[in-house]
């Protein structure tokens, strides 16, 4: 399906039922498609679906459950040239206080730095259901998974630089994928129990923000789509 949405003949694999997820996107003018795909495989969540029908950018998706195991996703693109592909999956090893709360105000909250120590505050991000949960800095499993959610705001910026550069030549298609675990981590650590139970909240209101720069970067003509690995009992 993905290869499609990207001006790309359709795989022989293609089974009816992605066929009639694809229609639903393509439709009303299957010819008019957006040659750029934003791809993230979230790890380890259940329940983004109920909680995104209530959110404006997401209302109106379409949803599939997938228990998939292990498998990761595989995508069929044709030659190099024909397609760019951009990994969001770089992690950041150096981040300051003020990229900090620059990430926090693009998701609509705030950052209170530590007085002595840097990078080891709080922030404080709103909910859909107007509650706010507060993020340490100094836990070491909430500070992981800030890092992923900063890591991947800050890797879709470097996508629209890179997708103003191509502007300037022969546009290929565009595919950004990337794989996000931070779900994963707060699942298996005990000791953040309070913001685990709002983690897949907290990544919805970050992919809102993120996903939207990206639709005002590429003028609306991009598709995301979120693949949700859920545990499965061989795990």
């Amino acid at each position: 399906a993905v290869s499609i949405l990207l001006v790309f003949a359709p795989p022989s694999t293609l089974s009816a039922s992605s066929s009639s997820k694809l229609n639903e996107v393509l439709i009303p003018d299957p010819f008019n498609r957006p040659r750029a795909v934003f791809l993230l495989e979230v790890n380890r969540i259940k329940g983004l679906e109920s909680i995104a029908q209530d959110n404006a950018l997401f209302s109106k998706s379409s949803w599939e459950a997938n228990f998939i195991g292990s498998d990761k996703v595989d995508i069929q693109l044709p030659g190099e040239n024909d397609a760019s592909v951009f990994s969001l999956d770089e992690q950041l090893e150096y981040f300051t206080d003020k990229e900090i709360s620059e990430f926090s105000s693009l998701i609509g909250g705030s950052y209170a730095p530590d007085a002595v120590e840097p990078v080891n505050g709080v922030l404080t991000i709103p909910l859909a259901n107007g509650a706010f949960v507060n993020v340490h800095m100094s836990k070491k499993v909430e500070r992981m998974f800030v890092i992923g959610l900063l890591s991947l705001a800050q890797n879709a910026k470097r996508a629209i630089q890179m997708h103003h550069q191509l502007q300037s030549t022969l546009s290929p298609a565009e595919l950004l994928t990337g794989c996000f675990d931070g779900i994963k981590v707060l699942q298996e650590q005990g000791e953040a129990e309070s913001i685990a139970q709002h983690g897949v909240e907290l990544l919805l209101v970050s992919l809102t923000k993120i996903f939207g720069s990206l639709q005002e970067a590429y003028k609306g003509q991009i598709v995301g789509i979120i693949f949700c690995q859920t545990a499965t009992p061989q795990e």
